[in-house]
Order: C-alpha cells, then sequence, then structure tokens
C-alpha cells in the first residue's frame, strides 16, 4: 500500500505526462490499470500519475499492422474483433490465463509491459509476435522492438503509448504452468512459427518467468528452420528447449524443475501449432 502519496495528476496529453514523471521521477509513479499499484508497498512513492484520460485505449489497424493503445485492459484486447480476426485463439485463449476476468478488466497492455515483470504472460506472448512499440522519452516519439525496450538501462523509463503487432501471418501457441490459477507463472513458452508447405520457414520462442526477463531463444528458432510439421516436430521442439533453456532459481522453482517445464510447455505449444498448420 502506498501510504506516504500526498499528490494526484490526471494529465491530458501524453507530452504533459512525461513532463510530470521527469519532473520528480523517484517518487512519482504512472497509473495505467492499478493491479501493479495497488500490490506496491514503497514508502517513497509520493506523486501519482493516472493517465487514463489520454484515450490510448482504442485498437484500429493501420496498413499490415494492429496498433494498440498502452491503457487497452488486457480483457478488451483479447475480445477485440480485430485482434480475434487476425491472430485467431491465440490472445483470446492466452490471455484468458492471466489472472481472473475483474484483474483482466482492470490490468491493461501497457501496465503489463512497463513494469518489465520476468513473469509476465503478456509480454511472453507479445515477444512472441514480434510486436513492437511506440514510447515517448526526452527525444520526442520513437518506435522500438518490444525486446530493446526490456534491454534499456534502469535509469531510461520512455512512457509507452501503443504496442504495435505485424499482420504477418504467422501461427502462435503458449503455455505456462502455474500451481493455481492465480499464481504468477513458475514458467511459460510461448512459440510462433511462418509456416509455408508445411515447413517451419522462420520461428520466435519465447519463455518468460525465467526469474528473469522473458527472452527469445535464437539458437533454437535457427534449429526450427525447414523443419517439418509432422508428428515428430512437437518433440524435437521439446529437446531443443531442454538443451538450450537458460534461466535460474528462486523461491517458485528451481533452474533445473523450470528448464523441465519450459520444454514440456515448449512440446505442447507445438503441438498446438502442428494441429493448426496441418
Amino acid at each position: 500500500m502506498l501510504s506516504n502519496v500526498k499528490e494526484y495528476f490526471r494529465p491530458k496529453t501524453v507530452e504533459e505526462a512525461f513532463e510530470m514523471m521527469e519532473a520528480d521521477r523517484e517518487h512519482s509513479i504512472f497509473l495505467s490499470g492499478g493491479t501493479i499499484v495497488a500490490l506496491m508497498g514503497s514508502s517513497r512513492i509520493e506523486r501519482i500519475i493516472d493517465l487514463k484520460s489520454l484515450r490510448l485505449d482504442s485498437v484500429s489497424i493501420k496498413e499490415d499492422e494492429i496498433v494498440v493503445g498502452a491503457t487497452t485492459t488486457v480483457e478488451a484486447f483479447r475480445k477485440d474483433p480485430l485482434m480475434r480476426k487476425e491472430f485467431g485463439d491465440f490472445f483470446y485463449d492466452s490471455f484468458s490465463l492471466v489472472g481472473s476476468w475483474q484483474i483482466r478488466n482492470m490490468a491493461t497492455i501497457g501496465g503489463s509491459i512497463a513494469p518489465k515483470l520476468g513473469w509476465s504472460d503478456v509480454s511472453a506472448c507479445l515477444l512472441a509476435t514480434g510486436a513492437g512499440l511506440m514510447v515517448y522519452g526526452p527525444d520526442g516519439y520513437r518506435r522500438i522492438m518490444l525486446s530493446d525496450y526490456f534491454a534499456l538501462p534502469a535509469g531510461e523509463k520512455p512512457l509507452i503509448t501503443h504496442i504495435i503487432i505485424k499482420k504477418d501471418g504467422w501461427v502462435s501457441a503458449f503455455e505456462k504452468f502455474s500451481k493455481t490459477t492465480f499464481d504468477i507463472a513458475t514458467v511459460n513458452v510461448a512459440i510462433s512459427v511462418r509456416p509455408e508447405r508445411e515447413r517451419i520457414k522462420a520461428a520466435r520462442v519465447v519463455c518468460g518467468s525465467r526469474p528473469q526477463y522473458p527472452m527469445r531463444f535464437e539458437t533454437i528458432e535457427n534449429a526450427l528452420e525447414e523443419l517439418e510439421i509432422n508428428d515428430v516436430m512437437p518433440s524435437i521442439v521439446r529437446s531443443l528447449v531442454f538443451d538450450n533453456f537458460t534461466g535460474g532459481s528462486n523461491m517458485l522453482a528451481s533452474f533445473e524443475y523450470r528448464k523441465h517445464l519450459a520444454s514440456v510447455m515448449a512440446q505442447k505449444a507445438a503441438e498446438k501449432i502442428k494441429e493448426m498448420v496441418r
């Protein structure tokens, strides 16, 4: 609980919001959906900057891309007709595993990315689709890849305004393991492939809750190129993930246990992809 909050702001523009944050970054926090803020216990936070008035809660198509406002809720995102049309059941099913519907109606897409949570199912799924971000910082607006956002130095925290996902014809699947529906993932895996004539022409393989940031495993992706999408493919994916998994241990699970779980989850995701492609 934030017991020392003294000021509450509701800026009207992105520029105004960022200026407010820069004025006292050490004692300020952005409020998007509120789920992360509600869990914080920091006594140093004295200023809340509410982003709800920025009108960043729409989903639209621009040429070959889908542009999602950062304050779009997880539930609105997964049920959006455009998302269902372009990505089928991928986001609809994957994000149904994010907490309860009450949480999904509060949590926002941008708010799920911004804190760089290593266990974020939202971040893992978006990384697998090759998502990019539109952010606003000291140099104005710029577009970066989601993977590059996770690599930014700790002191560099631009404001996320939009998530950008290409309509590129890839097929995606997601799996996670957690003790209960309401627990964070012990490990999660998202896989996307670009199929051509029942072969994998390109792939994205993401593991999250390692407990570091979710990341793509390029060694596995390269090994999957030109692999035939057949009954053996899921077992090959499992072996590759097991042999190349990197991560760590914490109170939730050891590295060895996560390595095993990640390989099993990868096999299940690959099974889904096989069924969608064949």
